[in-house]
């Protein structure tokens, strides 16, 4: 039985008389909502944003990176011809089964969408930085390769797409708040501390309005609420799940302190709640490989805006799919050593971006060690030391996360060289130590070192300046299980409702579509569904956003629109 956490109700019919009417009620307000605001908005559509936790989602807590390409400024200031064909045959490899009709609308509109981001004010730096990262350490850097573009090279050009929004360090927060600056520009009222309890249905079956819960602004309410919010954010990482009590106690809060409003959106219903991270009884219901990963996101993550789709008949795509941040890289020395599986089988280009490793290994179980020799390691210890350094930097940005980027490949760097590994002076004493067969680890490592030896090609893509041989003892084996508490895999869900993917309409089973709902970001199947790259999601949320606000912005306006009602 999937958990269902608060804002998930059954689907509501509709009464009498509504508390305030709009035509456009968004139900969540990171990237993805309030692109769909300000779109709906700029077409001159009366907007309503529900923001249950204020704090942006998981957009807020990302890099502040947006995958864009078919020739964006970045790209060819640096030198970079890019077109939307290249783009869309490198994502075709990279997130294979993905609709043909929707990746190249995405790869076509990419560029126009990165400017419709700056024209709002978002900042993209025009620096390039060639060395491939999770998010660029130095923040005057706008453009790097964020994806697997170099290991599909010999296909189409490697071409960076990675787009680096301005600001210190981890920057989702500067590209939410510039959105959400916009959007409180253009009119659209933000109802913060306001939660989705279900969506109302006219006879015909189609959305017309929401009832939500939401909370008074007196300053001691907030602050309890808030309270509430930084127990289940610090719960899910560390216990890997948010209790049930911890729920149930904020759902009580809410209902005790909250008024129930009810608002009618004339033209539809956007849910752009995120993902499902949070949830780990969903996650174990519909995507077991990842459920013992460590989430990433927010308590908003908690799959509320799906299971409300399916309340009224929405049907739901690829909900096991997940991406799970295993980076075993940088130290970039790290992605020398060989990845084996509990067979001692090689797994993949151990360069890989980290969402595509963590899918071949779940594909393999779940499990997987690392293994280096005496050389890399003195190398890995060398690259620390030469690394950025988070000393001198604000506490501040410390505590917020902006600096994420820059501490988490020192620290994680030293866990993996000191403490979270096995070391042996040879391969079969190392393959007795992780339980696999040593004559199968002996054999995969001598293969990969006469690859080493005459420079590739390597047999599963790897660069060839990233080859080299394993062969000074003491070997070490680093576990990269998914499910590892020294060496955490932070998740992020990327399944949702099924829309059609050129207005965010709900879909049913059937393949009819429910009217007056829509959904965007992770809340639905997109672009980003498959497998993902760092900007990918962001992306992704714009798209989607863009796609529902102009889907919703058409047609005749009514002369009036009823507000929603302050201070409740």
């Amino acid at each position: 039985m999937v958990e269902r956490p608060s804002g998930a109700g059954e689907a509501g019919e509709t009464g009498r008389t509504w508390d305030a009417e709009v035509d456009v009620v968004v139900v969540g307000f990171g990237v993805a909502g309030s692109a769909a605001a300000v779109q709906a908005a700029d077409g001159g559509a009366s907007v309503v944003a529900l923001d249950r936790w204020g704090r942006g989602g998981a957009s807020a807590r990302s890099g502040g990176v947006v995958y864009a390409g078919g020739g964006t400024p970045q790209q060819r200031a640096a030198g970079f011809h890019d077109t939307p064909e290249q783009m869309e045959a490198y994502l075709s490899l990279e997130e294979g089964g993905v609709d043909g009709d929707l990746l190249h609308r995405f790869c076509a509109r990419s560029a126009e969408d990165l400017a419709w981001l700056v024209s709002l004010g978002v900042g993209i730096p025009m620096r390039f930085d060639p060395a491939k990262s999770v998010v660029p350490p130095d923040d005057d850097v706008g453009l790097y390769y964020s994806g697997n573009e170099k290991h599909f090279a010999a296909v189409t050009p490697a071409v960076p797409r990675g787009h680096r929004v301005a600001g210190v360090g981890m920057t989702g927060h500067d590209l939410v708040a510039t959105l959400h600056d916009a959007a409180r520009a253009r009119g659209v009222e933000v109802l913060d501390g306001a939660r989705l309890v279900q969506l109302l249905r006219d006879d015909e079956g189609r959305v017309v309005g929401v009832d939500a819960l939401v909370l008074p602004r007196d300053r001691a309410t907030r602050l309890a609420h808030g309270v509430l919010y930084r127990l289940a954010d610090a719960a899910g990482p560390l216990l890997r799940r948010v209790p049930s009590p911890l729920r149930q106690a904020t759902d009580r809060f809410e209902s005790r302190r909250g008024r129930r409003v009810r608002i009618r959106a004339r033209r539809g219903v956007v849910l752009a709640t995120g993902g499902f991270s949070f949830n780990r009884t969903m996650l174990r219901s519909q995507a077991p490989r990842f459920e013992a990963a460590m989430p990433l996101g927010t308590p908003g993550d908690d799959g509320s805006g799906i299971l409300a789709g399916e309340a009224v008949g929405g049907a739901v795509r690829l909900l096991d799919h997940c991406g799970a941040s295993r980076f075993v890289a940088p130290p970039l020395s790290f992605a020398r050593g060989v990845l084996v599986d509990a067979e001692g089988e090689r797994i993949c280009d151990e360069s890989l971006y980290a969402a595509t490793l963590s899918a071949e290994i779940a594909a393999r179980g779940g499990r997987a060690w690392l293994v280096v020799d005496g050389a890399l390691r003195d190398a890995i210890r060398q690259e620390i030391r030469a690394s950025a350094r988070v000393r001198g930097r604000p506490v501040a940005q410390v505590l917020r996360g902006r600096l994420n980027h820059v501490l988490f490949p020192r620290l994680f760097g030293s866990v993996n060289l000191y403490l979270n590994r096995h070391t042996a002076d040879s391969l079969d004493d190392l393959a007795d130590r992780i339980g696999v067969p040593p004559d199968r680890l002996r054999h995969t490592i001598a293969h990969y070192n006469e690859v080493a030896y005459t420079g590739g090609p390597d047999d599963l893509g790897k660069a060839p300046e990233l080859l080299a041989p394993l062969e000074r003892p003491p070997f070490a084996a680093v576990p990269c299980h998914l499910d590892r508490v020294l060496f955490p895999a932070p998740c992020i869900t990327l399944g949702g409702l099924d829309v059609d993917s050129s207005t965010q309409v709900v879909r049913r089973e059937d393949g009819t579509t429910i009217p007056g709902l829509h959904a965007v970001g992770r809340c639905a199947v997109g672009v980003a569904s498959r497998s993902y790259v760092s900007g990918l999601s962001l992306a992704d949320c714009v798209f989607s956003g863009r796609n529902a606000g102009m889907a919703l912005s058409g047609g005749e306006l009514p002369a009036t629109a009823r507000r929603v009602p302050q201070g409740v």
